[in-house]
């Protein structure tokens, strides 16, 4: 029996915040090249970029809205996705969760609770943050939302904290642990996204 190659995943990169010279900016930097040296193809997203209204239960339907629906797109052309997401007040962005609740809407024709853009697809986490936990209280916030919308979360995430002192002037994570740790949770990410 012949075997074939398994074709490499392609990742979607992501931060969940607007700021301007965002630490999970430069976190979703070394992502990137963390999959660029494991040959991986990386396609980085902005929200921002997407002018998305507040959603609600009297929100119109995906269908009237074509930058949630262009999102969506864009989400269902990747294998996995790896997203650093900021952490305000214990939680993730307004932005970041305003854009899942969007993506999880079917659109017409679609079964309700389809969750087209995440079911099966293999996700990532990773945070940055001056504070002493890095996040981590709104990865596990993200976490949440994600396994509820039947995403496939990979066990690892990175939490960087004290951030502002992590980077080097090029961006790059300047403690060799956090740079093996992200490179294998992009491994594990690639891998799940490979199935």
């Amino acid at each position: 029996m012949r075997e074939h190659a398994m074709a490499q995943p392609d990742l979607l990169l992501l931060a969940g915040g607007i700021r301007s010279g965002s630490l999970n900016e430069k976190l979703i930097g070394c992502v990137s090249e963390a999959a660029r040296s494991l040959g991986l193809g990386a396609t980085r997203l902005t929200l921002s970029d997407y002018r998305l209204p507040l959603f609600g239960a009297d929100a119109l339907s995906i269908d009237e809205v074509p930058e949630a629906l262009a999102l969506k797109a864009v989400f269902g052309r990747h294998d996995a996705v790896i997203i650093a997401s900021p952490e305000h007040n214990g939680s993730v962005t307004a932005m970041l969760k305003n854009a899942l609740d969007w993506m999880s809407c079917p659109n017409a024709g679609e079964a309700p609770q389809a969750y087209i853009a995440f079911r099966r697809k293999a996700f990532g986490l990773v945070s940055a943050s001056s504070s002493p936990f890095g996040g981590m209280r709104g990865l596990s916030q993200l976490r949440h939302i994600l396994t509820t919308v039947q995403a496939l979360v990979v066990p690892e995430q990175l939490s960087v904290p004290h951030a502002h002192r992590a980077f080097d002037e090029a961006g790059r994570l300047t403690d060799p642990f956090l740079t093996g740790l992200l490179a294998d949770l992009v491994r594990s990410v690639a891998g799940l996204g490979r199935r």
